[in-house]
């Protein structure tokens, strides 16, 4: 039995651990993220030239099946150069675009998006590009918006607040149980 409560308690201190860490991660993350968009003015932020944003238009949903969708989120990473058949993004009157690049010149870049019948108007200057889309993750667009929400960071304390608390009342638990079952078998 004893063994089996120093297995618990070495769980219970691992996952806790594991806790704190994302919580802190995610906390940190956050506030590099407001500090970084209003106090420095960067409108989006990177971390080691990643940065990354919730879709909101179905401008490159065509139905081909490597489609970008409203409510994914894209992670892009800032390159030294682009090609044709790249899909960037790059900021556009204060919105953020992702396009695919259809044509390179000296002046920039001729964007698209897949499902448009036309290229976008203007060329992208080089300096308006955040990254080249790197990843896409399906669906995960709204929950991401969400968690860097005030709302989101408050739920991210909570949650983490809960499993802390919920791994030690857990751990107690099966240690008076352990002891219980200890006193009944000296007896």
């Amino acid at each position: 039995m004893h063994r089996c409560v120093r297995v618990l308690k070495i769980l219970k201190i691992t996952f806790r651990a594991i806790i704190v860490v994302v919580c802190l991660a995610l906390l940190a993350y956050n506030a590099y993220v407001l500090i970084a968009r209003y106090a420095m003015g960067d409108s989006m932020p990177s971390v080691f030239g990643y940065a990354g944003a919730a879709v909101v238009s179905g401008s490159m949903d065509d139905g081909d099946g490597d489609d970008i969708k409203v409510g994914d989120f894209v992670i892009v990473h800032s390159e030294e150069s682009y090609d044709v058949g790249d899909v960037i993004m790059f900021e556009s009157d204060g919105a953020f675009v992702t396009h695919r690049i259809i044509a390179v010149s000296s002046q920039g870049f001729t964007t698209k998006g897949d499902a448009n019948n036309a290229p976008d108007f203007g060329t992208v200057k080089i300096s308006a590009v955040k990254g080249r889309v790197v990843a896409v993750w399906s669906g995960a667009g709204n929950a991401v918006q969400f968690l860097r929400s005030p709302a989101g960071i408050a739920i991210i304390i909570v949650a983490g607040a809960l499993l802390w608390f919920a791994t030690g009342f857990i751990s107690s638990f099966s240690e008076k149980r352990s002891q219980k079952k200890k006193y009944d078998k000296e007896d």
